[in-house]
């Protein structure tokens, strides 16, 4: 029967102290005990605490439940806010619990029927707040007295100043609905039931009362009719009027505790008043049907008022969360609340941009994060790491993954700051990325924050932390995979933000000594790391092999530095550097949709007389154009994100620790405390073998971004750190197994001595040119790499190698000048001549190929476009067909002819250095070879193929070709075995071309006199060797087949035998053979020139043949001059 008696609030509160476990129950005691019913049925009913006049005992108080406990006033709040806060109150001592007050009710007369209540504060049994029957300084309100017995005014009493500021903090007025404004003229809540009963207080004491004063002992009511009544209009809501109250009483609390002449007791009203509003505001959070106010559906209360600037009335401030904070031990409503609030704001974020107002979403969250018993109760929500969340929805489901995805690389964003990207000078599109790259800062300075607060709160939250963070990179392996739908994993934007904010928590123990290095546990992976590398590439080792490696757990536990450092690297290899690959790709796809607008363009006049498929035709037209637009958008606003100069510099800070770790790892010395020694230990550590192969490509594809598009950031100790790790690796290219990886240092190296406007040689030509480790490292680490570049195995191996040489060459340019390089090579020629020899021969089979392949792209140029001049007789299909033809022709001519001017050049620098070295009989008759070939080529018959129109457009310049080739001839003309090798050749030695080319010359200009002279007398000697060489030919005669060799049918002069195919040969030419082709030419085994076997026997027969074929010679030159001069020649036969 009780409880069909209680309000309706009163039933919801009820409820709520249950489940809280609190004294109260829906069923009895003080608080359940429903007030006598009202005149009438619609009258509100009193709770029993204010129904119960006889009672004077203590009531329980249900409010402890959410964290204060009866005669226990609560503290004054001590935390600081953050900058952009309101101040907290000064720190104060707990004030004594206030004194008991006697609660007095009775039923409000018809005229003024009072609201519902809810006390969820009981009055204590005697007061001098509150007035009773027994108080006798009360008087009625029709004889107020002007002055109290001890002189003071009444508005300077306590009384006054209670009524005063309470009135101020709630803006209430006892005066009926006819008063809506203060004296200020702020609106206030009439509050008529709690008027009624204070004027009916009033009245029971006689004639003589006071005036209607607001007091702490009703205040509750107050707040609760206030609420209630502000519910009741039109678009009200009582959690802005509580909201608002709440800031005027942390600021009056504020000003109390500062005040000096603010005694205990007002500090007591203005804590109570305080703690009553917070408390009244929770429930207005947690339970609104308490105040008959239903929420919008759909709508978190919390979190649309935490977007709310803090400094306003409706905003949620320090002071307010610090203060719900106190209560989550006793009460988890305000916790879980909170927690809700922050996964609302998550997902609303979730459908935003940085075009969109998400601002005061993150200042939401990084308030929130201020206060580490809400960091605690974030990391533990569900939302915060769902297991199994698909890559592609981790921005978007996840709590912190909607703060990550906000970037300008977002495809609406990028279009906002690029409008119309093809029609904008350099100066706008720069001042766009610069604006965008502002923006982006700001919003990753405040992700660090947030995330940096989750890692320093506790242990748990740190690991939660890394946990989600781990998720991110491991979940988005397909990143790096070659063909990928974007759609299936996280955006580019999405992941910059986390490799950024990864970076920055590796900056407190990234110092310029290393000092914290050694932290670096490099057996992390093998105590089940979060970083999953079980399906990644390793520097060096099958899966088999690592497999094996990672099985053999190790003891140990990982500390924070391994961790961070190790997800970073991940992070870098799946974040940055994947979107810089995007970009590639982006870049490629909107070149072929240029091309297809192109072709569309060329078909409108097929459409221009049918309106219908004309308009047909310009909607797909849009489409194309539309993807074009955006496209560029996307490569501007990404171009832009990536070439932040602040973002790169702690790039490049943790790559610096990332190959100083390697270097140490692979070297065993204390780099860089002890000097690097090369070449490193033949065993190669096992740890580094298994390593996953994106640590270095991480390292190469930074640098490879840094030294070709900002080189300027790179400061002078990072400088001698990449050249230290480039010829580390390329010294010691054994230790690493992708081609690609060591290619990508040649390219480093290569961007960084291409001259720039302070740098002649680039950032990194200087330290080249003079640093020891480089003099003593470079050419030898370049070198072998040229060798090794023949094969890289790739399906474009062939084309790769003319790239990776072209640099190669760039590189050793930059470094000639310094006579110790040339010294290097010619130590190379001198005591490793296997390798100099292998170097050159691919050296010359390159000249011979790109000059072959560009005179071939030159004939195809002049064929085409003199056919494209007259099209008439070739319809639109064939006519689309041959200008594909030339613009391949025209490229191949381009790229081939490039390499083939750096070839000779660098031919003309080396021979010029090392004439001994290039006229071995190793070297000599093939160099010889194709400088004939390249000699006739360009003044032969066939020269009048090389005209092409503007052959400066493809590099070629046939007068500069001539002179570098001219120029070896004459380095190389003082050797006779260069001469005589010249002479031998009868495919390509014309002495013709000799004459011509001085014509050339002379009508050019091209050489000096003395170089004139000295190309007339290498002419007259060369002829001079053919004739010998012809004799000697002569002499021999018909030469057995068993003695020529099989391949060049040349008489052999060093027959061997191949140890698998049992073919013999000049060792000249399978050595040649074995320099490019590591196999037996005639049944494709595997061969070693060390594995060939002396034919003494055919030597021998070679040798008596040749001294037969002299004897019969000079027999037969004796016989001749005998008969000319009528002597009979001697007989020599006895």
């Amino acid at each position: 029967m009780a409880d069909s008696r209680l309000s309706d609030a009163e039933k919801i509160r009820n409820k709520r102290l249950a489940k809280l476990g609190g004294q109260g129950s829906p069923s009895g005691g003080p608080n359940a005990t429903p007030a006598a019913p009202g005149p009438s049925s619609s009258s509100p009913q009193l709770p029993a605490a204010q129904a119960d006049t006889s009672s004077s005992a203590p009531q329980p108080n249900p409010f402890t439940q959410l964290g204060v406990q009866q005669n226990d006033a609560p503290a004054a709040t001590a935390a600081a806010p953050p900058a952009t806060q309101t101040p907290p109150p000064a720190a104060q001592p707990p004030p004594p619990s206030p004194p008991q007050q006697q609660q007095q009710s009775e039923a409000a007369p018809p005229a003024a029927p009072k609201p519902r209540q809810i006390t969820i504060t009981p009055k204590p049994a005697a007061s001098a707040h509150t007035p009773s029957k027994r108080d006798a300084s009360s008087e009625p309100p029709s004889r107020p007295r002007s002055r109290q017995q001890d002189g003071r005014t009444e508005r300077d009493s306590p009384e006054a100043w209670e009524d005063r500021t309470l009135r101020s903090i709630f803006r209430v007025t006892l005066k009926g609905q006819g008063v809506s404004a203060d004296v200020h003229g702020n609106k206030v809540v009439a509050v008529p039931g709690v008027a009624a009963e204070l004027r009916e207080a009033a009245e029971e004491k006689g004639p003589q009362g006071q005036p209607l004063r607001l007091t702490v002992g009703v205040l509750e009511q107050a707040i609760f009719e206030a609420a209630q009544n502000v519910a009741a209009t039109p678009g009200g809501n009582p959690l802005d009027y509580l909201l608002g109250c709440w800031k005027r009483v942390a600021r009056q609390a504020r000003q109390t505790a500062l005040d000096k002449r603010s005694g205990q007791r007002r500090l007591e009203v203005v804590n109570e008043a305080k703690r009553l509003c917070m408390s009244y505001c929770i429930f207005a959070f947690t339970m609104p049907e308490m105040f008959e106010w239903e929420p919008p559906a759909g709508e978190n209360q919390l979190a649309k008022h935490l977007l709310v600037d803090p400094e306003n009335d409706r905003g949620i401030c320090h002071d307010f969360v610090s203060e719900a904070v106190k209560r989550f031990d006793e009460d988890d409503t305000m916790k879980t609340a909170i927690v809700e609030a922050a996964e609302d704001l998550s997902d609303s974020l979730a459908k935003m941009s940085m075009n969109d107002g998400y601002k005061p979403y993150v200042l939401a969250f990084r308030n929130l994060v201020q206060f580490a018993p809400i960091v605690q109760a974030l990391a533990g929500s569900e939302k915060f790491n769902p297991p199994g969340t698909a890559p592609e929805k981790l921005e978007k489901t996840t709590l912190l993954g909607p703060l990550f995805q906000l970037s300008p690389m977002q495809g609406e964003v990028a279009q906002n700051y690029f409008s119309s990207p093809k029609t904008r000078d350099r100066r706008y599109i720069e001042n766009s990325q610069n604006a965008l790259r502002m923006t982006l800062r700001t919003h990753q300075d405040e992700l660090f924050d947030i995330v940096s607060k989750f890692i320093r709160t506790s242990a748990e939250t740190r690991e939660r932390t890394l946990d989600w963070f781990a998720a991110v990179v491991n979940s988005n392996h397909k990143r790096r995979a070659m063909r990928v739908d974007p759609k299936t994993t996280s955006s580019d934007g999405f992941m910059i933000n986390v490799t950024v904010v990864l970076d920055r928590l590796c900056e407190p123990f990234m110092d310029a000594t290393f000092s914290k290095i050694d932290r670096i546990d490099v057996n992390y992976l093998r105590r089940n790391p979060r970083v999953a590398i079980a399906d990644e590439t390793k520097m060096n080792a099958d899966q088999h092999t690592s497999d094996e490696f990672y099985s053999q757990k190790v003891d140990g536990t990982n500390n924070f530095i391994s961790e961070v450092f190790f997800l970073t690297v991940a992070a870098h290899h799946y974040g940055t550097e994947a979107a810089n690959a995007n970009l590639s790709t982006l870049q490629r796809e909107v070149k072929h949709l240029e091309k297809q607008v192109e072709e569309f363009e060329r078909e409108r006049h097929k459409f221009s007389s049918n309106p219908q498929q004309l308009q047909l035709f310009e909607n797909a037209v849009k489409k194309y154009k539309d993807q074009v637009e955006r496209g560029h958008c996307i490569i501007l606003a990404t171009q832009g994100v990536l070439l932040d100069d602040l973002t790169q510099a702690r790039s490049m800070q943790f790559m610096r620790y990332v190959i100083t770790w390697m270097l140490r790892l692979v070297s065993g010395v204390q780099y860089p405390r002890q000097p690097l020694s090369l070449p490193l230990p033949a065993e190669q550590p096992q740890v580094f073998k298994c390593l996953p192969e994106y640590f270095l490509e991480d390292v190469v594809d930074n640098f490879k971004f840094i030294t070709k598009n900002m080189p300027g950031i790179i400061t002078s100790t990072q400088c001698e750190e990449l050249i230290t790790v480039c010829m580390t690796f390329l010294r010691n290219s054994e230790y690493i197994r992708n081609p690609y990886l060591k290619a990508g240092l040649i390219t480093i190296l290569f961007h960084g001595v291409w001259p720039l406007p302070k740098f002649s040689k680039g950032v990194l030509g200087d330290l080249l040119f003079s640093s020891p480790f480089a003099v003593k490292h470079l050419l030898h680490s370049v070198m072998k790499f040229f060798i090794e570049a023949e094969s890289t195995g790739g399906h474009n191996q062939f084309f790769d190698k003319f790239n990776i040489r072209y640099e190669i060459f760039q590189i050793i340019r930059c470094i000639w000048g310094n006579p110790a390089y040339r010294e290097n090579l010619d130590a190379e020629a001198r005591d490793n001549i296997d390798f100099f020899v292998q170097f050159v021969n691919l050296l010359l089979n390159d000249v011979t190929f790109v000059l072959d392949e560009s005179i071939t792209a030159f004939i195809n140029i002049h064929n085409l476009t003199q056919e494209l001049r007259n099209p008439a007789h070739l319809d639109e299909q064939l006519k689309k067909e041959k200008e594909e033809s030339l613009e391949s022709a025209k490229n191949k001519a381009k790229s081939y002819m490039s390499l083939t001017n750096e070839t000779v050049s660098m031919l003309k620098l080396f021979t010029e250095a090392l004439v001994d070295a290039f006229t071995k009989p190793e070297i000599v008759q093939r160099l010889a070879d194709m400088l004939d070939y390249n000699l006739d080529i360009l003044v032969g018959p066939k020269s009048s193929n090389l005209r092409v129109e503007e052959p400066e457009a493809y590099q070629f310049r046939p007068k500069e070709l001539l002179s570098d080739l001219i120029d070896i001839f004459i380095n190389l003309g003082a050797k006779e075995s260069f001469r005589v090798a010249v002479a031998r050749d009868g495919r390509s030695y014309k002495p013709a071309n000799f004459e011509k080319a001085r014509s050339i010359m002379a009508k050019v200009g091209l050489k000096s006199s003395s170089e004139m002279k000295a190309w007339d007398e290498l002419g007259k000697q060369i002829a001079a060797a053919k004739e010998a060489d012809e004799q000697v030919e002569e002499d021999l005669g018909e030469i057995p087949d068993e003695f020529l060799d099989p391949v060049m049918y040349t008489l052999m002069e060093d027959p061997v035998i191949l140890p698998t195919s049992r073919i013999t040969v000049d060792r000249s030419t399978i050595r040649s053979h074995l320099l490019s082709d590591p196999t037996d030419p005639f049944n494709r085994m595997p061969l070693k020139i060390e594995e060939v076997i002396p034919d003494t026997e055919t030597k021998e027969k070679i040798e008596a043949f040749k001294a037969q074929k002299k004897a019969e010679k000079l027999k037969e030159r004796e016989a001749a001059t005998a008969a000319a001069s009528g002597v009979e020649p001697m007989d020599t036969s006895a």
